[in-house]
């Protein structure tokens, strides 16, 4: 067999592997949610009704289905991008307009990437203005969501382009080492987004507001002081404006430190959840969860780099793809999109480690606030207000779950 015929057959074989996996996970969830009939855990009687139960399991068999259909479509688009020949077509369209070194990569890159964008952008609107407008979630307008798309593609190529030519560049010039240098910047890459995310990034999709004065912020604020938690501020997101699902998170690093509430969740919750919440997102600072992840997040990209340093140069690697000579730009894109059927089988071993910080920002939320009972009533009302199942599959959530399933966070609140 050629080195061409092992490496496509490689790449089908864990492609496919990893449909089948996902795919056969997600049967056997639906089919566990489907048999309840919508039936309410006992666990969750008294917390959760009936007709709440009915809808979690509708939104859940529905989700499901979207979930086949685009898996299939990914799965179709990705092997059409790969095996038509378009990208080394694409390569000669652009050389064709005099691009050539490093702008040529660039926009080689530009053009790939917002071509499947745009491919997809059919399905995501079917998601967002049919399944979670049928479940009363979806609040985004046409003009939000095209507008939103359009930023992201302007913040990619904005933010992309620069980190691109770097590691461009530094292939060339930098030899066989290339890889330990690209690896370190894309690393300091990670470490800079920490800190400009929140504050220049984020804002240009969402309004951020400091918690307004009032007996929640004196509270929230008094909190955050008992933790010894030194943060910009506590603010709230105009979520609202793009569904009616909440939620609240921890970012930032050093000085750009923030705690984010969706408005929604601030509207859902009475001010003891609310700080039991704010509780478990500083929980994730005092544990130490952030630099674990950031650490984690390093190893992977120098693992990821040392692989990359491999193929780049590898002739029948191009070849399997319709290439007829090594170029960096179409190696590191090609690898980029079949990464992740070489590297599914992590996805248990990263979801442990996050449900295990889960755990344990629980934990101190219920120690800081004197009484987890304020952290279960927030998540049984999150859980109810979302829809979220209420009887998932063990093996799909182990899979797939980064949060531990309801009925198993419950039962570790003491």
């Amino acid at each position: 067999m050629s080195a061409e015929l092992w490496i496509i057959g490689a790449f089908a074989t864990c492609c496919g592997a990893e449909f089948l996996l996902e795919r056969a996970l997600a049967w056997a969830n639906a089919r566990r949610v489907a048999a309840r009939g919508g039936r309410v855990p006992d666990v969750f009687a008294g917390s959760i009704d009936e007709a709440a139960g009915r809808r979690s399991a509708e939104y859940t068999l529905a989700r499901t289905r979207y979930g086949h259909i685009a898996a299939a479509f990914d799965l179709g688009l990705l092997l059409v991008v790969l095996f038509s020949g378009l990208l080394p077509w694409l390569k000669a369209a652009l050389e064709g307009t005099g691009l050539s070194g490093l702008p040529l990569g660039v926009a080689f890159w530009l053009a790939a990437l917002w071509a499947t964008s745009i491919a997809g952008l059919p399905l995501a609107w079917y998601e967002t203005f049919r399944i979670e407008a049928r479940f009363g979630f979806n609040t985004t307008t046409p003009k939000t969501f095209c507008v939103d798309v359009v930023k992201g593609w302007l913040v990619s190529a904005l933010l992309g382009t620069p980190l691109l030519l770097a590691i461009l560049w530094l292939i060339g010039a930098t030899g066989t080492s290339w890889w330990i240098w690209g690896a370190g910047v894309v690393v300091g890459f990670q470490a800079l987004m920490m800190v400009i995310y929140p504050l220049w990034i984020a804002p240009l999709f969402n309004k951020f507001t400091p918690l307004a004065e009032g007996p929640l912020r004196e509270r929230l604020v008094a909190l955050a002081a008992k933790a010894n938690f030194a943060a910009r501020g506590i603010f709230v997101m105009d979520g609202s404006r793009r569904s009616t699902h909440s939620n609240a998170y921890f970012t930032g690093f050093g000085k750009s430190r923030r705690i984010v509430l969706y408005d929604t969740l601030v509207n859902q919750l009475p001010e003891n959840e609310l700080a039991a919440v704010l509780a478990h997102e500083i929980g994730h600072y005092k544990r130490g969860h952030v630099p674990m992840m950031l650490a984690l997040s390093a190893a992977m990209v120098v693992a990821a780099f040392a692989v990359a340093n491999h193929f780049l140069g590898w002739q029948a690697f191009y070849r399997a793809f319709g290439f007829d000579s090594p170029w960096a730009p179409a190696g590191l894109f090609l690898l980029a999109q079949v990464s992740g059927a070489f590297t599914f089988w992590i996805k248990p071993i990263i979801n442990a480690l996050l449900r295990r910080f889960e755990y344990e920002a629980d934990a101190y939320a219920g120690d800081l606030t004197g009484s987890p009972g304020w952290l279960r009533g927030a998540l049984l009302k999150l859980a109810e207000k979302n829809l979220t199942n209420l009887w998932p599959h063990p093996a799909y959530s182990i899979y797939h779950y980064s949060h531990p399933p309801l009925a198993e966070r419950l039962a570790r609140i003491a």
